[in-house]
């Protein structure tokens, strides 16, 4: 998990962070061929400015399912916020940390389906609403529909900054691709030549 610590040094330069993670957002859709709305773009953007911000925090994060209970159990504002917690934290990890899943035997698939369901709780939600919030609605819409494109983009940019990717072996990218069905791990796969379609038992429903 030491990509945060190389990227927080972007705070001690004449860095633009926005600027940096757009082009490495832009860079990561040539590399895996995929691309994102302007909108999708822009949330992972923001997303990933937001974290930096607090990568050196010491704050102990609430477990995803206790976010849920109490998005579940609170007002409209404040459910909202926790939404977002919940679906952005589910895809930070999600992208940036799927070695560490494998590592710790967490199933990232868990991940997945929380940030996608948030995200479109959050849609719903904020649909009919003001302005900004149908607006955002709209947005949330399409971060549930693109999460696991999201997700891949994520990862190239987790591995183009640490050395994470280098020490991947081919069991935990396959572990990876199994409980997530992503494009970019199948095409690594394929790229070690390894045939992950035939003979596999597809955890993905």
């Amino acid at each position: 998990m030491g990509s945060k610590q190389d990227l927080n040094a972007l705070w001690m330069t004449e860095v633009n962070p926005k600027q940096f993670f757009h082009e490495m957002v832009v860079e990561a859709q040539e590399r895996q061929n995929l691309k994102l709305s302007e909108n999708v773009e822009f949330y992972i953007v923001n997303l990933l400015c937001a974290y930096l911000r607090t990568a050196e925090s010491d704050d102990n994060e609430d477990c995803l399912a206790l976010i849920l209970k109490k998005a579940l159990e609170s007002p409209f504002a404040e459910k909202i916020a926790l939404y977002k917690k919940l679906a952005d934290t589910s895809l930070y990890f999600s992208g940036f940390f799927q070695e560490y899943f494998n590592r710790k035997s967490f199933n990232i698939r868990y991940y997945v389906n929380m940030g996608e369901s948030a995200y479109g709780e959050l849609s719903n939600l904020l649909r009919g609403k003001s302005t900004y919030q149908s607006t955002m609605s709209r947005i949330y819409s399409e971060m549930s529909k693109s999460f696991l494109k999201a997700v891949d983009i994520l990862l190239d940019i987790s591995e183009q900054t640490s050395q994470q990717g280098n020490e991947r072996t081919i069991l935990s990218i396959y572990d990876a691709w199994l409980n997530t069905a992503s494009p970019k791990l199948e095409k690594e796969l394929y790229s070690r030549g390894v045939n992950p379609i035939k003979g596999s038992n597809r955890k993905v429903q």
